[in-house]
């Protein structure tokens, strides 16, 4: 994301300044204080590739579109395709985002806000939706939602790092949610992304795997 890394190159200068450097991470919910953490991919991991979680192969391909009318009106596209391969076959997903902007000098105003929205077919059919909705405390906002058969995930971003007090304006990660409470989560405000999640050979972390993996890889339109 666009904002991300400056956000989080700001809080590290800061607590270099303090003679303390730390990585920035995602604030985790109580409920995955003791579920592990996986890193995959690899920094500058570019339009296409594959990398391996838990060692399962992950390929994608993945770009981003922009088009300007006048200087003024922007639309983006993001498209995104990724297959996890799993111990029951391949789950194969097909993603898209979209957002579009109207510029005015150093504003920019969101005439179409963010969204995405994913199918998945293979081994898995389930689809995706999250957008942009209701700015809370100066944050603009992402919510949506993981539906596969009667499984059902919440989803929403998060906007605060580790250890701070001050909200972000941008989305430093997400969680996903079953009945209300947290389940896993996808923590970008690294250089790699960072995965918690249930154990992934049930339904609950098949789930959360594969949503998160969307929300890691999509680029912003």
């Amino acid at each position: 994301m666009r904002y991300r890394w400056t956000l989080a190159a700001l809080l590290l200068a800061g607590l270099a300044a303090c003679g303390v450097v730390r990585e920035a991470r995602m604030a985790q919910a109580a409920s995955l204080a003791a579920v592990a953490e996986e890193s995959f991919g690899k920094p500058g991991w570019g339009r296409t590739g594959e990398f391996t979680l838990a060692g399962q192969r992950v390929r994608y391909d993945r770009g981003a579109d922009r088009l300007s009318l006048f200087d003024t009106l922007a639309s983006g596209r993001a498209p995104l395709r990724y297959t996890w391969s799993t111990a029951a076959g391949d789950s194969e997903a097909d993603c898209t985002a979209r957002q579009t902007e109207v510029t005015a000098g150093v504003l920019a105003l969101s005439t179409k806000p963010w969204t995405l929205n994913c199918r998945w077919r293979g081994v898995s059919d389930a689809t995706l939706q999250i957008g942009e909705g209701r700015v809370q405390w100066g944050q603009q906002t992402r919510e949506g939602s993981y539906q596969r058969g009667t499984l059902s995930l919440g989803l929403r971003s998060v906007h605060r790092f580790e250890g701070s007090a001050i909200a972000t304006s941008g989305a430093v990660g997400y969680e996903m949610l079953h009945g209300g409470q947290v389940v896993g989560s996808v923590d970008l405000s690294g250089g790699v992304p960072r995965l918690r999640r249930p154990d992934p050979a049930a339904p609950m972390g098949q789930a959360v795997t594969e949503a998160a993996l969307a929300l890691a890889l999509v680029w912003e339109p």
